[in-house]
């Protein structure tokens, strides 16, 4: 065998171990994705409130009613 099929052999041989190994970061990359998902909808839930009414008295918030 000259050193290219040899060369060719090994990287077939490998070729298992690396489509696991891309598996297992497939599967971390999603778990990662959903938890960061999770958090996001966590951190904007209190703002899905709706309109609100504007105040009725005092000097805050009678005349413009603005959401962040």
């Amino acid at each position: 065998m000259d050193g290219i099929s040899k060369q060719i052999i090994a990287i077939a041989s490998q070729m298992p171990s690396a489509r696991l190994a891309q598996s297992v970061q497939i599967y971390v990359l999603h778990q990662a994705m959903d938890m960061q998902q999770a958090s996001v909808q966590t951190l904007l839930q209190p703002t899905a409130i709706g309109n609100q009414p504007l105040a009725t008295s005092g000097s805050l918030g009678t005349r413009f009613n603005a959401l962040a």
